[in-house]
């Protein structure tokens, strides 16, 4: 079934029926044998032909457990790390991710003790939870780690770390402390895959109607531009706990392939926005919580879903009229529509927030990326409308794709393409104009302007220069009280001050000045996607640090 599972058609879809209908009764052997076979259910379960094709794919990914428990001790354990049903995944995770695990599926995790070398930063955050009184014991060396957190956490209900996460979230304002030196221990964890969601066979987001296929994926696409610009039908934004349920979908697709992303892992539950794209796909996308958002960009994530199933993901970052992204499709959905997803999730942001460029990094199609230079991405891109920024790569890039169309069977040397790479690419947008690029390395410079804020103050201690800047700044932008301001707006006006004042708005006008508070009230306001589109708008915020970060670079 692996061979046809992309293919379509009436006589695909009897052949697949047929083959699936056999599932319950196979005698699978190897583990190598099951992958091939799960690959095969997860892309029919999200790319079906028929409703009676889900319902079987479906209902094999449920039962995987009784395949996985016939396979011999030695075959089962070669599915460690394949995010299957009833295996494990062993895993390093960030704080932000074990603290999920450990909320969302309690009694799942452990630590794994026979893959932990050195405890010394493990000793380190188990010192910071002690009593006094528990001290002596601790440090005896009559102790290890392992068995005193058996110990301290033996009356308790779940693992030995389920207990030790519980002690940390209880110390909610030594937060950015926990996770440092959490993080620092580097502590090697083992998840069991049950029937909790979290597996790649089990996840799975509402689908609502089971959209079926019975024509060809496209692989191509034409005239990407236009359909980039065109109107969406609607985007909704989701109530709380559906914003919750869909962050869980996202973080349990990242984690059992053993990834992480900020967007995931800081996400706001109040703003997930959700596109139908149609032909079944939805297309998720994410903000950041207020205290985990960055001062210029506006960074948002993207979760690709097919019937319900996570099939890709991305994060974006926007910036005036611009949005850096790129796209990752799961390895189970190789050979779907990758490039028919891609203009769909640019369709998505274009909608949201009007942007007139999408700009790619090198890494995105092979600058140290071995991947997706040896997949040729560079070509993906191009076939898009991306070109080099570059003058000269751009030549090498039309003399390439020139070959590429009249000879038959040429392949760009791994060379060329390695060159190729050497800079970003843009795709620019009906209306966009060259001055409207802001240069992604003025986004540090931004830093060096609110440090030498500060510095030049005079004050030796950084809090009372920063509160002559809040002084000055409020001053200069006629805001008289922040009373009916929210915490976080008063926190981010805090945060921007240093590089606002480095603008010095004093000689801006009213318009201009109202026009910038709304826009940091923004960021720090319940939803970022309303700062990115205040951004967007303020021409005078955006001439004026282009320019300061160009004298300062």
């Amino acid at each position: 079934m692996y061979d046809i599972r992309n293919r379509f058609g009436r006589h695909f879809a009897v052949e697949k029926h047929d083959l699936l209908a056999t599932v319950p009764q196979l005698a699978v052997r190897t583990a190598s044998d099951a992958k091939k076979l799960h690959k095969a259910l997860c892309f029919v379960r999200a790319f079906p032909d028929t409703p009676g094709i889900h319902a079987l794919a479906c209902n094999s990914l449920s039962d995987f457990d009784e395949l996985v428990a016939i396979l011999s001790n030695t075959q089962r354990a070669r599915l460690a790390d394949t995010g299957i049903r009833a295996t494990d995944i062993h895993y390093s995770f960030s704080f932000e991710v074990a603290s999920w695990l450990a909320r969302r599926h309690s009694g799942l995790v452990n630590i794994d003790w026979p893959e932990f070398g050195d405890t010394e930063r493990l000793d380190e955050l188990l010192e910071q939870l002690l009593e006094p009184a528990e001290a002596d014991y601790f440090d005896s060396g009559q102790v290890s780690s392992e068995q005193w957190l058996a110990f301290a956490s033996g009356h308790q209900p779940g693992t030995d770390f389920d207990w030790l996460l519980s002690q940390l979230r209880e110390r909610p304002r030594q937060s950015r402390f926990w996770t440092a030196l959490y993080n620092s221990a580097e502590i090697p964890l083992r998840c069991a895959l049950s029937d909790s969601g979290l597996s790649i066979s089990a996840n799975l987001y509402d689908a609502g109607e089971v959209f079926c296929r019975h024509e060809p994926m496209h692989s191509r696409v034409a005239n990407a531009k236009k359909r980039i610009t065109s109107p969406l039908g609607s985007v909704v934004r989701l109530g709380r706990n559906s914003g919750k349920r869909l962050i869980d979908v996202a973080m349990a697709s990242l984690a059992v392939r053993h990834r992480e992303t900020l967007h995931f892992n800081y996400a706001n539950p109040d703003e997930v926005y959700v596109a139908d794209v149609g032909r079944g796909i939805r297309i998720a996308v994410t903000g950041l919580q207020a205290e985990s958002r960055y001062p210029l960009e506006c960074t948002m994530g993207f979760l690709i879903l097919s019937n319900g199933v996570p099939i890709g993901y991305g994060g974006a970052s926007i910036l005036f009229r611009q949005v850096n992204t790129g796209i990752n499709i799961f390895d189970e959905y190789r050979g779907s529509e990758a490039a028919w997803l891609w203009v769909q999730v640019m369709r998505v942001f274009h909608s949201l927030t009007g942007c007139s460029r999408y700009i790619a990094n090198p890494y995105q199609f092979g600058s140290e990326n071995s991947e997706a230079l040896q997949s040729g991405a560079f070509w993906f891109y191009y076939r898009l409308g991306y070109r080099p920024v570059e003058k000269e790569i751009a030549e090498l890039a039309k003399r390439e794709f020139r070959k590429i169309r009249t000879v038959g069977r040429y392949r760009t040397p791994l060379a060329c393409l390695k060159k190729l790479a050497t800079c970003d690419m843009h795709l620019m947008l009906p209306g966009a104009r060259r001055t409207d690029l802001f240069c992604e390395d003025w986004i540090e410079t931004s830093g060096q302007l609110a440090t030498g804020q500060l510095a030049a103050t005079g004050e030796l201690r950084r809090s009372r220069a920063h509160r002559q800047l809040e002084k000055r700044l409020a001053s200069e932008l006629d805001i008289a009280s922040m009373q009916d301001w929210s915490r976080g707006e008063k926190d981010w006006f805090s945060k921007l001050v240093p590089l606002i004042a480095a603008l010095d708005p004093a000689g801006w006008s009213s318009a201009e000045k109202s026009a910038l508070v709304k826009m940091i009230r923004a960021k720090g306001g319940g939803f970022e996607l309303d700062y990115a589109r205040e951004a967007r708008n303020h021409a005078r915020y955006f001439s004026t640090l282009m320019k300061s970060c160009r004298q300062s670079a």
